[in-house]
């Protein structure tokens, strides 16, 4: 039930009615598809498309074209790809060189055998070294987080700028599907335990990403502990933000202080006010 009341609710603010958030699900539920990335994959989309054709021998198309114009696609989100050589140029990546330490990367140039990777201002940059053996995390379009191990065939540097020549690899690993797109950002807010505010005093903190789901918090010093029940407030598109929220993750290999927060309980408009935030800048990173 929570599954399905979280998928009316992503429908509701891509602006379907009844009647097109019901045909999306029905047909997600009989071809085995999770409707929640019909609404932002196009590929399952038109699969659902194909097979109301099937059944239908006078489709009505004004139907289908008018979803079709309120989904938008922003993205190919959740399209899952199987080789190094579909990552789109300008993908930003991280190459971890040890479990915690890391560069930052992007796609440059790809070749037939090899792909160029801009390394990235940052203070280990240095650290990179030919032959050095690691593994590279970046995700695909805010809902499906990448793996693939890598040994660094050469630097070259052009123009005062490093590039990794790292060759293709097919030996992809999902690391996580994420139900909901997240992006960027950088809006501070408080964040404290829940209970009583004399015994649970509240601390600035910066919201460095954000989901309809969930948000990740960045504060100076470690003061939380995975499992715990917070409570977030902070200010979007005018509006203030309150989320109940749970600590799922103390993310440590970018330094101390961040965590993953889930939403637990979570007014359904303020839901709606990140959702739209966060599909308006999916659509900023289109153009």
């Amino acid at each position: 039930m929570i599954i399905l009341d979280e998928y009316y609710r992503a429908a509701k603010i891509r602006g379907l009615n009844a009647k097109e958030s019901n045909f999306i699900y029905d047909y997600a539920q009989k071809l085995h598809l999770d409707p929640n990335r019909v609404l932002v994959n196009k590929e399952f989309f038109n699969k659902i498309v194909e097979e109301y054709k099937t059944e239908n021998a006078k489709p009505n198309e004004e139907f289908i074209t008018t979803i079709k114009e309120k989904l938008d696609f922003v993205s190919s989100l959740a399209r899952q790809i199987y080789s190094t050589k579909d990552i789109p140029k300008n993908q930003r990546a991280k190459f971890y060189f040890s479990q915690h330490d890391y560069v930052p990367i992007t796609l440059t140039t790809k070749y037939d055998d090899y792909g160029l990777w801009k390394l990235e201002l940052h203070g280990k940059m240095d650290m990179v070294r030919p032959g050095m053996s690691g593994f590279v995390v970046f995700e695909e379009k805010h809902l499906i987080a990448y793996r693939f191990d890598i040994t660094i065939e050469d630097i070259l540097s052009f123009h005062n700028e490093k590039f990794l020549k790292i060759p293709h690899s097919d030996n992809l690993v999902v690391l996580a599907k994420r139900k909901y797109p997240r992006v960027d950002v950088d809006i501070q807010g408080v964040v404290k335990r829940k209970g009583k505010l004399r015994d649970n005093p509240y601390y600035k903190c910066k919201i460095c990403n954000i989901s309809e789901g969930g948000a990740k918090i960045c504060l100076e010093d470690d003061i939380f502990h995975q499992g715990e029940e917070l409570e977030l407030k902070f200010k979007l598109n005018m509006e203030d933000i309150e989320a109940e929220s749970k600590v799922i993750a103390k993310i440590t290999y970018e330094g101390p202080g961040q965590y993953g927060l889930q939403f637990v309980n979570i007014d359904p408009h303020m839901k709606f006010v990140i959702g739209k935030y966060v599909n308006m800048h999916l659509k900023e990173e289109l153009f």
